[in-house]
């Protein structure tokens, strides 16, 4: 009954645990994800990094966008804390997907139309 009891206690011990670790999650968000750009003009995507409420700093986001030819990658510069600004330059009309990665996991995934000029 003991050994029951003790295997009992650990399980939800560890449950807990796996819970509280996955709701501690840094949230990324692409503050103005858009449908549509104007393709060879510059599109300053706002990346926003969290935890609890609280911006974080200090991390490289790195948008890629991939479509028509090689994929392109565009690196993020701080604005705020917790704020990022990249500038993607859509190089041809058309449609395109984009990941943003941040501490090497893609935590955003999106698609968008370059409208032609």
């Amino acid at each position: 009954m003991r050994l029951r009891n003790t295997i009992v206690l650990v399980v939800i011990i560890a449950t807990v645990v796996g819970i509280g670790a996955w709701t501690d999650r840094t949230r990324v968000a692409l503050a103005n994800g858009p449908t549509a750009v104007p393709a060879t003009k510059t599109w300053d995507a706002i990346v926003e990094i969290s935890r609890h409420g609280r911006r974080l700093d200090g991390f490289r986001p790195v948008l890629t966008i991939a479509g028509l030819g090689d994929p392109k990658s565009f690196n993020g510069e701080e604005v705020a804390a917790g704020r990022y600004r990249v500038q993607v330059i859509f190089p041809h009309p058309g449609f395109y997907t984009y990941t943003v990665q941040v501490a090497d996991r893609v935590a955003v995934r999106g698609t968008v139309y370059a409208i032609p000029k």
